[in-house]
């Protein structure tokens, strides 16, 4: 493709990407006006519970109890090297995450990156290559936008690494939608659904997504990734179910 034709395409989808994420925000949650940076308003904001207790020592998620890790970790196979989450995924911050994925406010994720950008400070964290998951195109289709797509984007352009943003995943089938099934499902769910188109061979990978329950993505895409010669694969989350019970394992 010519290049200045892909740049002009580049700046429709930008320009698309802007009519679904416009820049006016108030309350994450509520929709009430706010006068600062932080997204919630103040009565939100009590509801809002960052993650910065104790946490799982790979993937970030926050944990009770004696172990140094949650249970997925604990007794799965893990292909991410680390991953960090800003918020627990509860209160204002659900009905925030959930309202940016499926109610049309694909501009939270300009303030939510601002989380984001926030962890790549206090770990930090050295990356080549910004990537995100990728949504079917029938999903795509109906929701109009990828709100992880839109994460990674204003990540990079708060650091000024824009150049990192990669497309690097292509999904090769449809899959139920992993807030619908259980713990055993989602590990299975996405198996084989991603493939690399991107060239990520002896680049350390920074993932972003919206949400970390099981870590069933994550670890997707993180095992694609090396599969693909990733020197190395960190994942960042606005937010992750923190776990409620040790070591929790189902039992077939």
């Amino acid at each position: 493709m010519n290049f200045k034709l892909k740049k002009f395409g580049n700046k429709i989808a930008d320009g698309l990407a802007e009519i679904f994420a416009p820049t006016e925000i108030r309350c994450l949650s509520c929709g009430a006006d706010v006068f600062d940076d932080l997204g919630f308003c103040p009565d939100c904001l009590k509801e809002v519970n960052f993650n910065n207790g104790k946490i799982c020592k790979r993937c970030g998620v926050g944990i009770d109890g004696d172990e140094d890790y949650c249970g997925n970790c604990a007794f799965d196979k893990v292909y991410f090297d680390k991953a960090y989450s800003a918020f627990n995924y509860d209160g204002a911050v659900q009905r925030a995450v959930l309202q940016m994925k499926f109610a049309n406010c694909g501009r939270y994720a300009k303030v939510f990156a601002r989380y984001l950008a926030f962890l790549v400070t206090k770990h930090n964290l050295t990356f080549d290559v910004v990537c995100y998951p990728p949504m079917s195109k029938s999903a795509l289709k109906i929701r109009h936008y990828n709100q992880s797509q839109l994460l990674a984007k204003y990540l990079c352009d708060i650091l000024n690494r824009s150049e990192c943003l990669l497309d690097a995943f292509v999904k090769v089938k449809d899959t139920d939608r992993q807030e619908t099934l259980n713990r055993s499902e989602r590990k299975v769910n996405l198996i084989g659904a991603y493939k690399i188109k991107g060239d990520v061979k002896g680049k350390r990978v920074l993932v972003i997504d919206d949400v970390k329950t099981t870590g069933a993505t994550l670890n997707e895409c993180a095992k694609v990734l090396k599969k693909a010669g990733a020197e190395s694969v960190v994942c960042l989350t606005v937010s992750s179910r923190k776990e409620n019970v040790k070591y929790e394992k189902e039992i077939d």
